[in-house]
């Protein structure tokens, strides 16, 4: 009976990873296209458009290009790092993935998001947004480096699960919009301003939430 029950968790599990790697790689696909949409390049594509004021300028135009083309790249290289059978079997794709995702975020992700934050359409409430998105992913991408250079693994693996949470905002973000915009039929006030600002607030505040609960569940799951 025990050994059923086992047997049922398990196999409920891997149809549960299986559709989260679905959902992932369908996602990752989603921004991929997105990204490639906007090449080759045109001052009022998509979400261009929006932007007349700033496309045009500098570092604001180098800054968006850096951040769409990396942010695919990074997506997939983080999200290798919580595979314990890529770790155990292929540690060194799961150690240069790993480097590649903090070389990403530092020398481009990170700056060219920073120097976007200040043009973010929305308001304050959106610019303050996305630059303490911006402090919070460098500060966790930073300890996370600083903790596997000293060997913590456990405080690697938690400060990684932070980093990627946040890192999971550029998808977050566009799923919130999805839902955002089809609740707008049902509440007066859901203007596109508010919806762009709750959106990004929404698309790593949730996710950070959601990590520090993982985080929470792993140490307890460890615990004699």
């Amino acid at each position: 009976m025990v050994n059923m029950h086992t047997i049922k968790n398990k196999n409920t599990n891997k149809i549960l990873l299986i559709l989260i790697l679905g959902i992932y790689f369908y996602l990752c696909v989603l921004m991929l296209k997105i990204c490639l949409a906007y090449f080759p390049w045109q001052d009022d594509n998509n979400f261009l458009a929006l932007k007349q004021d700033v496309v045009t300028t500098q570092p604001w135009r180098f800054a968006f290009q850096v951040h769409v083309l990396v942010s695919s790249l990074l997506l997939i290289a983080g999200f290798t790092q919580f595979f314990s059978q890529i770790r155990q079997k292929f540690p060194k794709i799961h150690r240069y993935s790993g480097w590649l995702y903090i070389i990403s975020v530092f020398i481009f992700a990170l700056p060219s998001g920073f120097i976007m934050a200040f043009s973010a359409a929305g308001g304050w409430q959106t610019k303050l947004c996305f630059i303490l998105l911006s402090i919070l992913w460098g500060v966790s991408t930073f300890i996370a480096l600083y903790k596997i250079i000293k060997k913590d693994w456990l405080a690697h693996h938690d400060w990684m699960i932070r980093s990627f949470a946040l890192a999971l905002s550029a998808l977050s973000l566009r799923t919130w919009k999805i839902i955002l915009y089809n609740l707008q039929p049902y509440f007066d006030w859901l203007t596109p301003v508010h919806i762009y600002q709750l959106e990004a607030w929404l698309g790593w505040v949730i996710n950070l939430i959601i990590a520090e609960v993982i985080i929470l569940k792993l140490h307890q799951n460890k615990k004699p």
